[in-house]
């Protein structure tokens, strides 16, 4: 579900024929065949980011298609993620583009959450349940909280998680409210949060657009950030470090 648009909201420009051209291209030579394999190929090791094997053909594939897409991806302070143990990772959705820049910029394997709107999307939807990604239905309490513990466990035993604790994107690349779920997780995880700042995704492909446009986009790894066992602590200084590593890199 959409969030409210939010005051003074002022639709973003229109995009170039050039950006039409290059959007169309990148979903017919790109997009489109990464879907028929994925329909084809079941769900093989090399499909996933849950694997060394699958996060490498992920990066291949999403690379090559940004670059057809006209955007300039610069990944800063990946040294900063820890090589091993359990991690949460967490990042501020700006667009769709997020979906194909971070799997590129994450140098380790990783499952993430996903929601209803995924879920329901064909083919896609039953890949990433056959692939040890994790659905979050929001409107079954019973169910997300047993897929968040069930997260958590995943995470503590050493593997990644990637989740977002905004749940959507805003209109305008502003920051929306942290959902406790999310905090829930890193908490019962007892693993540290790294936060994954998207800076530019937004501009690239704005909320309620198809086109791309071509230009830049950052992503910029933080520190390690204790997860405590404050949710709401935990949160703010989520969204503090979003709002710090925005300004420091934008």
């Amino acid at each position: 579900m959409a969030p409210p648009l939010p005051p003074g909201y002022r639709a973003p420009p229109r995009p170039s024929a050039l950006d039409v051209l290059r959007t169309a291209r990148g979903v017919v030579v790109d997009i489109a065949p990464a879907f028929t394999r994925l329909a084809l190929g079941g769900a093989g090791p090399g499909s996933t980011t849950t694997t060394e094997e699958g996060l490498a053909t992920a990066r291949r594939v999403f690379g090559r298609a940004l670059v057809r897409l006209g955007v300039e991806l610069s990944v800063h302070r990946a040294e900063a993620l820890p090589r091993e143990g359990g991690l949460v990772l967490m990042w501020n959705q700006e667009s769709h583009l997020d979906h194909l820049s971070l799997p590129v910029a994450i140098p380790r394997p990783f499952f993430s959450l996903f929601n209803n709107a995924i879920a329901r999307f064909p083919i896609y939807g039953a890949h990433m349940r056959a692939t040890g990604h994790v659905h979050v239905d929001r409107h079954d309490e019973r169910q997300w909280r047993a897929a968040i513990s069930e997260a958590a466990r995943r995470v503590h035993d050493g593997e990644v998680v990637l989740v977002s604790p905004e749940g959507t994107r805003s209109w305008d690349s502003r920051l929306l409210p942290m959902k406790r779920g999310a905090m829930q997780l890193a908490i019962e995880s007892r693993r540290p949060t790294v936060c994954v700042t998207v800076i530019g995704g937004h501009a690239r492909l704005p909320r309620g657009s198809p086109v791309v446009r071509a230009g830049r986009l950052k992503l910029v790894f933080s520190e390690p950030i204790p997860s405590g066992d404050d949710p709401d602590a935990l949160a703010a200084t989520v969204a503090q470090t979003f709002t710090e590593l925005k300004g420091q890199w934008a």
